[in-house]
C-alpha cells in the first residue's frame, strides 16, 4: 500500500513539472522570439518559415530604434511617471484601506461597492471625457497629466490589495496603541504601516510595472516627442529610407528595450513580490 501511494506521488509530481514546463514554455517562447528576432537581419526577420536563431547576428537595430526614440529621455519619462503614479496611489490607496479596515461610519458597504466597480470600468470608455477635461485644464501633453490619470486608476487596485493586509493585522495593536496614548495618525504611520510594509512594496511594484506598460493614455494624452512613454514610442518605430514594409526586427529591438530595464527589478525583487502576496492572502 505504502508503495502504491508512493508511486503515485512521484507520478503525480513529475505530470505536474511536465505541466509547469509546458506552461513556462508558451509563456518565454514569445520573449525568445522577440529577442532574437531583434538580433536579425531585416531580411531574415521577413523570411518564412521564420527561423529560431539567426544566421547572422546584427545588432544594428538597438541603436538605430535609440537613436530614433531619444531613447534615455523617453527611459526618463516612463520612470517619472509610472513611479509617481504608483507611489501616489499606494499611499492613499493605503490610507483609504486602513480607514475602511479598522472604521465603522454610514454607507461603508456602499463605498466599498463603488470602490470595487470602478476596476470593471475599462479605460476605452473614460478617455474621452478625461481628454475633453484635460483639454480644458492644459494638462494635455504634460507629465503630471499622465500621472494623475494613471494614479486614479490605479487607487482602487491598491485599496483592495493593501485592504486584505490590513484585514490580517489584529485590531488589538490598534487598541493597544491608542491606551497608549497614540494618535491615530500615531497607530498609522508608526505602527500599523510598517507592519504592513510588505504589502506596500508589492502593490508598488505592480502598479509600477502596470504603469510601465500603459498604452491608451499615455498614447491618447501625450503629443510630442518629449512626454511620450515607452510604450507609445514603440507604435511610432520609424520606417528605413530604404524600405517600405513593417520594419519587424525593429519592432522587435524596440519591444526588448522597454522590458529589459524592468527584468533586473523583477529579478531582484521575485522572491519578496511572492511572498507579499502570500501574506496578503491571510485571514484573520
Amino acid at each position: 500500500m505504502s508503495s502504491t501511494f508512493q508511486f503515485d506521488r512521484v507520478v503525480g509530481r513529475t505530470l505536474l513539472y511536465i505541466l509547469l514546463v509546458i506552461v513556462l514554455l508558451f509563456m518565454a517562447f514569445p520573449i525568445y522570439y522577440m529577442g532574437i528576432t531583434s538580433l536579425k537581419t531585416p531580411g531574415e526577420a521577413y523570411r518564412l518559415p521564420p527561423t529560431l536563431w539567426p544566421q547572422r547576428l546584427a545588432v544594428e537595430s538597438y541603436p538605430y530604434v535609440a537613436q530614433a526614440w531619444s531613447y534615455w529621455r523617453t527611459l526618463a519619462n516612463t520612470v517619472l511617471v509610472a513611479g509617481a503614479a504608483a507611489l501616489t496611489a499606494t499611499t492613499l490607496g493605503g490610507i483609504s484601506a486602513y480607514g475602511f479596515s479598522r472604521m465603522e461610519f454610514t454607507g461603508k458597504s456602499v463605498l466599498y461597492g463603488l470602490l470595487v466597480a470602478t476596476i470593471a470600468v475599462p479605460g476605452m470608455v473614460t478617455v474621452g471625457p478625461i481628454f475633453m477635461a484635460y483639454k480644458d485644464l492644459r494638462l494635455l501633453d504634460t507629465h503630471i497629466g499622465l500621472i494623475l490619470v494613471f494614479a486614479a486608476e490605479f487607487i482602487p487596485v491598491a485599496f483592495l490589495t493593501l485592504f486584505t493586509y490590513f484585514k490580517a493585522i489584529p485590531k488589538e495593536l490598534d487598541e493597544a496603541a491608542a491606551m497608549d496614548g497614540s494618535s491615530l495618525i500615531d497607530i498609522m504611520f508608526r505602527i500599523i504601516f510598517p507592519i504592513a510594509l510588505p504589502g506596500f512594496a508589492v502593490t508598488f511594484l505592480l502598479l509600477f510595472i502596470a504603469g510601465w506598460h500603459d498604452f491608451l493614455f499615455a498614447f491618447t494624452l501625450t503629443i510630442t516627442p518629449d512626454t511620450r512613454l515607452l510604450t507609445v514610442r514603440l507604435f511610432e518605430i520609424p520606417v528605413r529610407s530604404d524600405a517600405n514594409t513593417t520594419p519587424y526586427d525593429l519592432i522587435a529591438a524596440g519591444g526588448v528595450l522597454i522590458l529589459v530595464p524592468v527584468i533586473p527589478i523583477l529579478l531582484r525583487v521575485q522572491r519578496q513580490l511572492v511572498e507579499g502576496i502570500l501574506a496578503g492572502a491571510v485571514k484573520e
